[in-house]
């Protein structure tokens, strides 16, 4: 019975001993430090006399570029000098927030997990410096609020000194003008002194217009050119239709025209006077169709030029508006007509009644009270005659003429651009990278394909400009003038 009690104890004496050479001691104990340096979230807190829901603006967090910033920029003259960061960390160190200054012994350092809320100067370079538990670990971060410099919505034109002449020069009397898009290049036709001459280029703000007099066995009517899918068109001052190429050289149809009002895919449109009726008319003429009247507050002359596009739910049926005009009675009229191959209709939408107004499709965009920005295809008409003179106008449709409202002072021509009528205006694409130099080189954007624009990049953005040729005053003259403009916001690439 001893001998037992003492093997037992002999055992359980063992036992401890195993588990005291089983566990590890302190020295050996060793904890996993985080290596994180990532940023999870950003935000800035809410400062209503900064700018209302100013929680809501949304950050991007690149955290392969180290790069914090918001796409959608803050408005013009929102002060950022002194907002507070909500930040969230994985599990780090450290996180300090540096404020460069221009002279490095005035630079500003936070200590953002010590005091979160102490105040961030924007207008410096301000860089979060994130350090891992580790001690070792390291990552800078760029932090910028965006505040656009300029207001994005407001459409801008080229300032006074920058204004170009028309393709024959400063300094020439212009007697009439018209300028259309046809076979990928701008064509400028010009009436000088009775002498008239064709003037082409890919790009109209640069001054490599190639000219070419033209010698023609009619007097034209300037005004009248039209640009086809397939050919280009222009009446003589006695009303006989003319069908060219290339623009130079002319070919009587064999048809006349008391006046053109604007063409649908190969063919163009215009008014006929059979022995006082005034009819609509077209050329070439499908099979089966004759002259029918057109009603009595039809614009016969005057209309803005007669713009067509493609509705996106179907591809097959462009259709075609206008605005303004002259009726048969003489009065003038501020109503939208549409084609659409077959037949015309009077749309709902109507302006101030006027003649030679400039339509043209573009973007315009709204922004609600949480800063989501939404993007508009819209018509726009700028100008015309009233009956009390030329005016500067501008209205804004986004259905396609149904309706029509004042366009906003955002969108209204600057004091330095005489108003005019009977201008010549087209939408041209630019790459933005190429319009960064000296010589850019610019695309048209048809004025069919009227869709929503998108881009990954400088690389392969398109800048919408709008430009505007000659355009007449109170008196008639012709404006030897070419302005380019477009929306704040279209003027620079969407940030990636």
């Amino acid at each position: 019975m001893k001998t037992q009690k003492i093997y037992f104890f002999l055992c359980m004496a063992a036992l401890f001993l195993s588990g005291l050479s089983c566990s590890p001691t302190d020295d050996e104990t060793t904890y996993t430090m985080s290596e994180s340096v990532r940023v999870t979230a950003f935000s800035l807190a809410a400062n209503d006399s900064v700018l209302a829901h100013l929680d809501t603006i949304f950050f991007t967090i690149d955290l392969n570029g180290g790069q914090i910033y918001n796409a959608d920029s803050l408005p013009v003259g929102t002060d950022v000098s002194a907002l507070i960061a909500d930040i969230s960390f994985d599990n780090v160190g450290q996180a300090k927030i540096i404020m460069g200054r221009s002279n490095p012994a005035d630079n500003d350092t936070i200590d953002y997990l010590a005091v979160p809320t102490d105040s961030i100067d924007f207008t410096s370079k301000v860089s979060l410096v994130v350090t891992a538990q580790n001690g070792f670990t390291e990552k800078w971060y760029s932090v910028k609020v965006n505040v656009h410099q300029i207001d994005p919505d407001s459409l801008y034109w080229n300032a006074p000194f920058g204004v170009k002449p028309l393709p024959c020069g400063s300094g020439v009397t212009v007697t009439d003008q018209k300028a259309v898009y046809f076979k990928d290049k701008v064509y400028s036709f010009i009436e000088t002194d009775a002498a008239y001459t064709l003037y082409t280029t890919d790009n109209p703000y640069a001054d490599d217009w190639i000219s070419q007099e033209l010698t023609l066995d009619f007097t034209p009517d300037v005004k009248s050119v039209q640009a086809t899918d397939e050919a280009l068109y222009m009446l003589s001052q006695t009303g006989e239709l003319y069908r060219s190429d290339d623009g130079a050289t002319w070919t009587s149809t064999g048809q006349t025209f008391y006046s053109l009002v604007g063409t649908w895919k190969s063919r163009v449109l215009g008014i006929v006077s059979d022995n006082g009726t005034y009819k609509h008319d077209c050329y070439p003429r499908p099979d089966g169709f004759a002259p029918y009247p057109a009603p009595s507050n039809f614009p016969i002359t005057g209309s803005s030029p007669m713009v067509t596009f493609v509705s996106e739910y179907d591809l097959d049926s462009p259709q075609s508006i206008m605005v303004g005009g002259r009726m048969a009675d003489h009065s003038l009229t501020g109503a939208t007509w549409g084609y659409d191959g077959e037949a015309w209709a009077q749309l709902e939408g109507s302006i101030k009644p006027c003649e030679g107004a400039l339509l043209f499709p573009y973007f315009t965009f709204t922004t609600n009270e949480y800063w989501i920005t939404t993007q508009y295809t819209s018509w726009i008409v700028i100008g015309g005659r009233e009956a009390q003179g030329v005016a500067d106008s501008v209205y804004v449709s986004v259905n396609n003429g149904n309706s029509w409202t004042k366009a906003p002072e955002l969108l209204a021509m600057p004091t330095y651009i005489n108003p005019r009528s009977f201008a010549s205006v087209l939408v041209i694409d630019a790459d933005f990278a190429a319009s960064q130099t000296s010589a850019p080189l610019w695309k048209f954007m048809p004025v069919h394909r009227v869709a929503a624009m998108a881009a990954t990049g400088a690389d392969d953005y398109k800048i919408p400009y709008i430009y505007i040729f000659g355009g007449e005053n109170n008196s008639g003259n012709v404006y030897n003038q070419i302005w380019r403009g477009a929306i704040g916001r279209l003027r620079y690439p969407p940030i990636p």
